[in-house]
């Protein structure tokens, strides 16, 4: 499970950073965050009684990035704890960014309405 999820996790920043590049010139942004571990039903099923922070703690940075005014017109970064902080090496490889954004278009049908 921690394969998948941490797979998962990766796919999130890489889009993000994607959908970054094809917004740059617009007054929409786009980054990405990690929350923290979070006690939620997620991290009971699949890790038991580790600890982790309030589902509140975990909204910090969400709600930092979705008002702050410190952030406004800033996109294309990955946050923790309220910072902008390098994500892991492979997420920024351009060629993965856009191979994942490819594949998403074809299973969202969107290649087809696109051309």
């Amino acid at each position: 499970m921690n394969e998948i999820y941490a797979t998962s996790k990766l796919a999130l920043i890489l889009f993000t950073y994607a959908l970054a590049q094809r917004l740059k010139g617009t007054a929409v942004t786009a980054n990405c965050l990690h929350p923290g571990v979070i006690k939620t039903k997620l991290l009971l099923a699949g890790f038991g009684d580790y600890p982790g922070d309030t589902p509140e703690n975990g909204a910090r940075t969400s709600v930092y990035l979705a008002s702050s005014p410190e952030v406004e017109g800033l996109s294309g970064s990955y946050f923790e704890d309220c910072k902008a902080l390098p994500s892991s090496p492979i997420s920024y490889d351009r060629k993965i960014q856009e191979k994942l954004w490819s594949i998403s278009e074809k299973l969202c049908g969107l290649d087809r309405q696109l051309r």
